[in-house]
């Protein structure tokens, strides 16, 4: 296993006894010579391959130059493209530490002959390769079968991301019905909101290239392969579905969010509002006994300053007592 990890570029050629040999990246030039032995399967895994590699790959399996644009520019969406003689798809596998948090990988695959391509790490991709290179009794039939472990690998790698994703969401959902919408909750969910519509960006088109496979456009699916590629479907299906499902629980989280927003808004106000009442009525009697008068009421009388002062908070107890029984407080 480590010894394929060394090399960016793994062939790896099926021989008709079952068994699978590992060859060393420098006999990529004799490729014509394994994949016109009857009965046998090569495959060949390039990780981060070179403009060089990608030249001599290109060459090698005969690419399609719109195919070879693909493979330089990369950033493509999921598709299947279809060339005379071979066939290209791109596929997705979730990679959490990854960048973007996914890893592209360009498939090309014709009678005998399997290339596969990726850029940065794509681990179940690369447990398909050492499985498929350590097997000793033929476990995969053919080019659509091992086309199938690939694209199966791929689309499992998303459930658990989900399952992440969803212990997210129910954290979030924790917090809002604590009260906590504070700015690091809004944020949260709106960056889940982005990374579910990037999945959903991914997956929709990944379902469309699974669909085209089991209507069996390609000629090297064939009839007992296909409910394999049926459980795949399924499988994207069902990712579809849930993803479809958290964006509902997010858009009701963020509701909820701001529902608790507009609570806590609200109860600040009231508590403002009472406050601004408890001290205007003081400041109203100081207002008045500061007027500038000769002739006003308990002017002369020496209890005049007491009771200004008693009445001022007399008036601010019953206010506070007031708002208090009406939960303002």
């Amino acid at each position: 296993m480590s010894e394929l990890a060394e090399h960016s570029l793994v062939i790896l050629a099926r021989r008709p006894d079952g068994s699978v040999e590992t060859l060393p990246p420098d006999q990529i030039g004799e490729i014509d010579k394994l994949t016109g032995r009857k009965d046998s399967l090569v495959w060949v895994s390039a990780k981060m391959p070179s403009e060089a590699e990608v030249a001599t790959l290109g060459h090698e399996f005969r690419l399609h130059p719109l195919a070879l644009e693909d493979l330089r520019k990369r950033q493509q969406r999921p598709k299947l493209d279809n060339f005379e003689a071979q066939h290209m798809i791109v596929a997705y596998e979730a990679v959490p530490d990854a960048p973007t948090g996914q890893s592209e990988i360009h498939i090309f695959v014709a009678a005998g002959w399997l290339l596969s391509v990726h850029w940065t790490p794509a681990p179940m991709l690369e447990a398909v390769v050492h499985r498929f290179a350590n097997q000793h009794d033929g476990g995969t039939d053919g080019v659509g079968e091992l086309l199938y472990l690939l694209l199966d690998a791929a689309v499992d790698s998303y459930f658990p991301e989900l399952d992440r994703i969803s212990e997210r969401i129910d954290a979030l959902e924790d917090r809002v019905l604590d009260g906590e919408a504070d700015r690091d909750s809004l944020a949260e969910i709106l960056f889940l909101k982005r990374r579910l519509l990037e999945l959903r960006r991914i997956l929709a088109p990944m379902r469309d290239v699974a669909n085209a496979l089991l209507r069996r456009d390609l000629d090297i699916v064939d009839t007992a392969a296909l409910p394999y590629y049926q459980d795949l479907y399924d499988h994207l299906v069902r990712v579809l579905d849930q993803l479809d499902v958290y964006r509902d629980l997010l858009a009701a989280v963020l509701d909820a969010r701001l529902t608790v927003a507009s609570n806590s808004l609200n109860a600040i106000m009231k508590r403002l509002t009472a406050f601004t009442v408890v001290l205007m009525v003081p400041t109203l009697i100081a207002g008045i006994y500061g007027m500038n008068f000769d002739v006003m009421p308990e002017l002369s009388w020496s209890a005049g300053y007491p009771f200004a002062l008693a009445l001022m908070a007399g008036a601010v107890i019953a206010a506070i007592t007031f708002f208090r029984s009406r939960g303002w407080f």
